[in-house]
């Protein structure tokens, strides 16, 4: 199994995780502390800017996180980092989704 890369470009670190991981939880391994909430991927605090390579890096969104993108108007390129979970190649965070 091929591990992912997670890039955290505001804290200038990496690391490598397994499909699967989080981004919440790869954040933590790479020493970032991001803001957070209910960690459900219902409140929306830890909206990030994602860049994927490939397109299909993330595991799609699906339910609550969906709605939760929905309803604070973020699209494409926007992710909860509670419930986004990589899946393989490279994702790189480039910050808060409302101040990027």
């Amino acid at each position: 199994m091929d591990l992912v890369e997670v890039q955290f470009s505001g804290a200038g670190k990496t690391v490598f995780v397994q499909p699967g991981t989080t981004l919440l939880a790869a954040a933590a391994l790479a020493g970032v502390d991001w803001p957070t909430g209910c960690t459900r991927g219902m409140c929306g605090t830890d909206a990030a800017r994602v860049d994927v390579d490939p397109v299909d890096a993330l595991v799609p969104a699906a339910e609550p996180e969906r709605g939760t993108l929905d309803r604070m108007g973020l699209g494409v390129g926007c992710r909860l980092l509670c419930s986004a979970r990589v899946q393989r190649g490279r994702v790189l965070v480039r910050g808060d989704a409302l101040t990027c």
